[in-house]
């Protein structure tokens, strides 16, 4: 999966963590976690799980003999999840491909992925690798992005980063896969039946501009863009004057839309 992996190195995982979890994720992890529902000695597979934000989820709203086994491509994301949660009861860390899982067949009750399956430059084969780790009746539980047009501040950033430097193609990438009707197909060519579409709009706080404009520029993907470009100054005055002009000196709130999808392997 690396060529569409988001590069997640030195000081960005521990940013990303800082600044935009709490932003983003959060609130869309304990939705996703809820939704699991799994035998009391079941196994969850967790797929791209970042700085941990649903692995922590999912560990309070299972039983502690459930077992998670919390995976991503990005080794220094994984450390800093591991580290949050080293306290924690049944949770294995390791790094993994989403498009060639190192599992057996039939050996997870739940798979879960959320805002990862849009990095998968083959998406068919990360859905076939789902399809097979799970158990007959297993169900997948993942979320994508829906268009930016229905994620206002993301847009913001998006724009803000083109003017800077039209290089600065990120953005685009999570918001690329929301068409319902070729996600179904590609499901369905993978095995999976009793689908679920569920779009889910919510509000994307951030408290302050300052820690906002460090979580995106030293704390997303960007940041290895604008390192890349030397353009880290640059991108921090742009993006520090683009919030300022569009929500003021106070708090940021603005719009955030997500569509999560449930799909079930056929017993």
């Amino acid at each position: 999966m690396a060529d569409g992996a988001p590069v997640f190195a030195g000081s960005i995982p521990a940013n990303y963590n800082r600044y935009l979890v709490p932003m983003y994720f959060e609130a869309y992890a304990r939705d996703i976690a809820n939704r699991v529902n799994i035998p009391n000695d079941g196994r969850v597979l967790e797929l791209a799980c970042g700085t941990g934000a649903v692995t922590k989820q999912l560990r309070a709203s299972l039983t502690n003999t459930v077992r998670i086994v919390a995976t991503d491509l990005n080794p220094g994301m994984l450390e800093v999840a591991q580290n949050a949660l080293s306290t924690e009861a049944a949770i294995e860390f390791q790094v993994a491909d989403g498009t060639d899982l190192p599992f057996e067949d039939t050996s997870f009750d739940a798979v879960v992925c959320q805002f990862g399956v849009m990095f998968f430059p083959d998406k068919s084969q990360g859905f076939a690798e789902a399809f097979r780790v799970l158990k007959p009746g297993g169900r997948m539980y993942f979320s994508v992005w829906d268009t930016i047009d229905h994620n206002g501040f993301s847009k913001l950033i998006h724009e803000t980063a083109i003017s800077v430097s039209p290089e600065m193609s990120f953005m685009a990438m999570p918001f690329s896969f929301n068409d319902v009707s070729f996600i179904k197909t590609l499901l369905e060519s993978a095995g999976f039946r009793a689908m679920e579409f569920s779009v889910q709009p919510r509000e994307c706080r951030a408290a302050n501009i300052d820690d906002t404009v460090t979580g995106v520029v030293a704390g997303s993907p960007l940041a290895a863009e604008f390192e890349a470009g030397n353009l880290v100054e640059e991108g921090r005055k742009a993006m520090e004057l683009a919030f300022r002009s569009s929500y003021g000196d106070g708090p940021i709130l603005d719009t955030m839309q997500a569509i999560v999808i449930e799909a079930t392997k056929p017993m």
